[in-house]
């Protein structure tokens, strides 16, 4: 994992703060975190989001996947190493669900495909309402965002573990993540 500041602002030691970040207090293993190519940090301005996460998915002859991945992190939103954590915490929750449900649990095409029935029933939440891409209904209505908003406050140290955007979202109907999810979520690096 590499960590590449384009905005020159952070100091070598906030660089190292954010790589312990995920190493020591997410949930993480030594193989996700080698899945993680870049952390970008970037002024993206104001019409791109906090930040996003994206993969691409490599198939050996074997049918062995592996992932290359990247996070950015858009500075004009995120002014301090508090903010860049919190939203870490939220796109490193889709580096870890989407990951291992494409590597452990044969999810194709993770962009397109919803979530796996199971995780459905665990949150409560109706297929009807919830979209596998934030395009149609929205990113409080995806998901993806979700089980990635879910990731953050199970699994992300105090203070950027708080209020579930989704949850707290008054039009969703979305509880708070249960302890059922908790180890769903923890159990997604398990193969079959």
């Amino acid at each position: 994992m590499r960590i590449e500041d384009k905005t020159k602002k952070l100091s070598q030691q906030d660089i190292k703060e954010l790589e312990d970040f995920v190493i020591n207090d997410l949930l993480s293993t030594e193989r996700d975190i080698q899945w993680l190519q870049l952390i970008e940090i970037a002024d993206l301005g104001q019409e791109a989001p906090f930040g996003y996460w994206q993969a691409i998915f490599h198939s050996d002859f074997q049918n062995q996947i592996t992932p290359k991945t990247v996070i950015v992190l858009n500075s004009f939103w995120l002014k301090t190493l508090d903010d860049l954590k919190e939203t870490l915490a939220h796109e490193y929750g889709h580096h870890w669900t989407l990951c291992y449900l494409v590597v452990n649990k044969g999810l194709k095409e993770p962009k397109k495909q919803r979530l796996p029935e199971e995780y459905y029933k665990l949150r409560g939440l109706k297929e009807q309402d919830y979209e596998p891409d934030d395009e149609f209904k929205g990113w409080y209505f995806c998901d993806k965002e979700i089980i990635a908003e879910d990731y953050r406050v199970l699994f992300a140290p105090s203070p950027y573990n708080q209020e579930h955007q989704i949850a707290t979202h008054t039009r969703t109907g979305v509880e708070l993540p249960s302890e059922k999810v908790k180890k769903y979520i923890r159990n997604l690096n398990r193969q079959y």
